[in-house]
């Protein structure tokens, strides 16, 4: 069994006032989503703070047997739907780092949780499971794990928590056609989803940026939290 080894945190601002969880895509690290954090910028006069651990090192189906970081296997070895036990392990793994912030006083209610790709496929999977209201998902070149027995796994507390998708129209892994079916599939479980269709391949661009920023802006102001008088 993996396990987190390292966890990038940022401050943007003295006094936190909420926070915000990403994870990165298969392959990449957390260092891939500091250009996002970077160019947040109207998130960061909210005293947003931003984690973003380091998916397992593992052996992948998909890499012949090679090591390689990933949250789960994109294929289990009898079929072509992600690994069950490396993804219950990662959804686990999330699970711990919130239940970790509620232990340090912080608020599930001022948490998001976000990810691009395969981090974008988890967060949604491992929020939605949560049993405390969070603040929001942002899947960005994501898409919807299980989507057969969504329903079962959604719990009570996030059954209709706001969700930012994002996908590029000419995204080569994740067909836009299969992101809006996993859109409809959220609303028509009474999920609210805001949806961007960008000319886009697999990748987050500044236009990518900007709509999270707007969504985030909106999302915490909604929920009370209003920008530091100070400037630092």
């Amino acid at each position: 069994m993996g396990g987190i080894d390292n966890i990038l945190e940022i401050h943007s601002r003295r006094e936190i006032q909420a926070t915000s969880l990403w994870l990165h895509g298969q392959g990449a690290d957390s260092e891939d989503l500091t250009p996002l954090f970077r160019h947040l910028e109207q998130a960061r006069e909210l005293g947003l703070r931003y984690l973003a651990p380091n998916a397992p090192m593992r052996r992948l189906q998909a890499l012949e047997g090679r090591l390689g970081r990933a949250w789960y296997d994109v294929a289990a070895a009898d079929g072509p739907d992600p690994d069950p036990e490396s993804l219950s392990e990662s959804v686990s793994l999330i699970t711990g780092l919130l239940e970790n912030e509620l232990e340090a006083g912080r608020s599930a209610e001022l948490t998001v949780v976000g990810g691009f790709s395969q981090g974008g496929a988890l967060a949604l999977e491992a929020a939605l499971q949560f049993p405390q209201a969070l603040a929001g998902i942002v899947v960005l070149s994501g898409e919807l794990l299980q989507p057969d027995t969504l329903a079962q796994r959604i719990h009570p507390a996030n059954a209709a928590t706001p969700i930012l998708m994002i996908h590029g129209e000419e995204d080569p892994l994740i067909p836009v056609h299969e992101a809006e079916s996993n859109r409809d599939q959220l609303l028509s479980l009474g999920l609210p989803v805001e949806w961007h269709r960008l000319p886009l391949g697999h990748e987050i661009s500044m236009e990518t940026i900007s709509l999270v920023d707007d969504w985030l802006l909106a999302r915490l102001k909604a929920l009370g939290v209003t920008a530091e008088p100070q400037a630092q």
